[in-house]
């Protein structure tokens, strides 16, 4: 009876350790860029690991070249925005998923779709995903990220949500727009910070800086509690070429900035804003540029 126990325990733990999700990958040396539109793909997919993956949709399908998210758990899998223009997203987040169904050897999984925040570069497939079966789509307005996920002392509280062997955190972070979230990972430590942070232009309204810049702190707070491997964005706006951006809806982005940050820039930021009082002016650092509306 002692051994037949030991085998049945040591089947068990070998079936669980073979399912374990994976916490190392790898981001690509570059994306597509809208350097040859005839050829170049209309998303790009990158598995980061095989339980995270990173989507970039062409700039040669809308000027916006959004970065989109896949985090899968056991039960879920979790997406971050749907795009900017029409590419066919949902097949393309079909064919990723039914992959790692086989892999996995699993019959299905619910995908449930959120979003860094509301604007329609970031929301506009979302119509497609909701005739999609197993699927829910939370809404992109604050009323309710705050109600699906329960943030009840909005901005201030920061929540969980479990996908199954492996919990996010969703933490409010409104002053891009209002129903902005931060989400962190903590299997890959990587950190998804919508269009808060990222290379390239990050936009404010005057009124909207002191929220800003209040949850720029409160994500640096977070940033300090845990360990972050990557800061990842939803856009590549600069180029190499330190403090370059490129033109207003430009075309091409030859000669990209990797999409990556660190916890160096977060602090860099949040230093930045920490003196600065309305009416805010343009600031110009290396990889990212402060950039008031009005």
């Amino acid at each position: 009876m002692t051994l037949i126990r030991c085998l049945i325990l040591c089947i068990i733990v070998t079936s669980g350790s073979a399912s374990a999700i994976e916490k190392d990958g790898k981001l690509p040396e570059r994306w597509i860029n809208g350097q040859d539109c005839q050829s170049e793909q209309r998303v790009q997919i990158h598995e980061y690991n095989k339980d995270f993956y990173i989507l970039r949709q062409s700039v040669c399908t809308h000027f916006e070249a959004p970065f989109i998210y896949l985090i899968f758990g056991d039960k879920s899998v979790f997406m971050q925005d749907t795009g900017a223009s029409d590419v066919g997203l949902v097949q393309i987040v079909d064919s990723i998923i039914v992959n790692w169904l086989k892999r996995n050897k699993k019959q299905n999984i619910q995908l449930v779709v959120s979003h860094s925040h509301g604007h329609s570069d970031h929301i506009y497939a979302d119509n497609d995903f909701k005739k999609r079966k197993n699927t829910m789509v939370i809404g992109p307005s604050q009323k309710q990220v705050k109600s699906f996920f329960n943030l009840k002392d909005w901005p201030k509280s920061i929540t969980t949500f479990d996908l199954g062997g492996r919990t996010l955190s969703i933490i409010p972070l409104p002053g891009h727009q209002e129903s902005h979230i931060a989400v962190y990972d903590p299997i890959t430590q990587i950190l998804l910070t919508g269009d808060s942070l990222y290379p390239g232009r990050l936009y404010f309204k005057q009124e909207n800086f002191a929220e800003y810049k209040t949850s720029v702190k409160r994500l640096t707070d977070f940033a300090n509690s845990n360990t972050v491997k990557w800061i990842l964005g939803t856009h590549i706006e600069m180029t190499k070429e330190a403090g370059v951006d490129y033109p207003f809806e430009a075309a091409k982005h030859l000669n990209e900035r990797k999409l990556e940050l660190n916890t160096h820039h977060l602090k860099q930021l949040n230093h930045g804003l920490s003196d600065l009082v309305v009416p805010v002016k343009k600031a110009v650092f290396a990889d990212f540029i402060l950039y008031p509306l009005n």
